[in-house]
Order: structure tokens, then sequence, then C-alpha cells
């Protein structure tokens, strides 16, 4: 009898709302802070940022079609900046100019609520410790970013024998699926723009890829 009238006091008290454990946040940024990295070559990023800001250490987590649509927002902003100037080493802190790095960290954290590192190599490394890098471009999916190495000529024959796990990542992009990629690295090029992955220096460059969200 005292069982059965306490498990009917626990159902009023849950019934009224009394006990709800408010939700929490999954994504926390870190405080890490990133070195400026020197570049020369076309085709890479500076990596520096006036206001010092470093990366999150850990990705966005969310489920199933949340995911997706986390994806869409992302690329949805990417596509808003189409035509965007080029400029190496641009200001972190203005969408007026990209450079590579810059242009991905934007819209992650505008539509994704995370912060990635400040350069393309710091975000790979992010990549490979949240588990998500994969060395086949065929097995990424959309809004994942897609790391390079420098540019060493437009055939595949220019890179044969290259140690790839060796080569040092100077470009970072955002795959769009479909064997097209979202990125910037010139003006000569239009500036952020999308364009065929497939056949192309690109692929001949490819390093890894992977994503920066990662699901429950």
């Amino acid at each position: 009898m005292k069982k059965h009238v306490a498990a009917l006091c626990a159902a009023a008290l849950l019934a009224s709302g009394i006990g709800a454990v408010p939700g929490t946040s999954s994504a926390a940024p870190g405080a890490a802070t990133a070195k400026k990295t020197e570049l020369s070559n076309e085709g890479t990023d500076a990596g520096s940022a006036p206001d010092g800001s470093g990366g999150s250490d850990s990705g966005t987590k969310e489920t199933g079609n949340t995911l997706a649509a986390v994806i869409d927002k992302v690329i949805a902003e990417g596509m808003k900046y189409i035509g965007t100037p080029y400029l190496f080493g641009s200001n972190r802190g203005t969408t007026e100019t990209f450079d590579c790095s810059d242009f991905v960290r934007w819209i992650y954290k505008e539509k994704a609520g995370i912060v990635i590192p400040l350069d393309s190599r710091q975000q790979g490394a992010f990549v490979k410790k949240l588990g998500t890098a994969k060395s086949d471009w065929h097995s990424l999916k959309r809004g994942d970013l897609m790391f390079f190495m420098t540019y060493k000529g437009s055939t595949a024959a220019d890179y044969k024998g290259v140690d790839r796990s060796t080569e040092r990542i100077t470009h970072v992009a955002l795959y769009l699926g479909d064997g097209k990629i979202l990125h910037t690295y010139s003006n000569a090029s239009g500036g952020v723009h999308v364009q065929a992955f497939a056949d192309s220096q690109w692929e001949h460059r490819f390093l890894f890829g992977g994503s920066v969200l990662t699901e429950k």
C-alpha cells in the first residue's frame, strides 16, 4: 500500500514539472591560442587572428536530422560569400575578405556555433583529434573539411611517389558532395567559389578530410 501511494505522489510531481532537468549545451569552446602560421605559396593560409582567439577542443555533437540541418546551414552561409575577395592573412573579424582557413572557420562559427582552430594545419589536427579523418575522399560527406598539400603540378604524375603522411597541409576547402568543393585561394580564381574537385589538381593534392561535427 505504501509503495502504491509513493508511486502516485511521484507521478503527480512529474506531471506538474517539478524535478525537470534543464537542457545543457553539447558544444564547449576551448581556450587554446593558435600561433600565426607563415606561408608564402598560393593556396595557403596565414592563420592569424587579430583577437588572438583559438579553437574549440571538441566538435559540436548533434544527432540525425539535426546534424544534417546544421551542415545545410553552414553550406548556405558559405554560399552567401561567393565572389568575396581572397586575402592571405585576412582579418578574422570581418567578412570583407577571406583566406581559406578564415572562410571555413567563419561559416562554422556562425552557423554551427563552434570555433575551430585558426589555420589549415591546426584545423587538420583538430579533425584528426575528433577521429573523423578519412584518406579516401569518396567517403566524405557534405560539410566535411578537405585538406591539401602544396601544389606540385597539375597532373597525377606530378604527385607520384609523394609520401602524403609527411606532407604539410597548405589549404582547406569545404566539401559540398557530388565531387564539388567550396573554397578560396586567389582572386584570379574568383575569390570564394564552387569548383569541381575530381580529376583536378585538387584531387591530386588531397591529403585527407573529415567532419568537425560529431554525433552522440
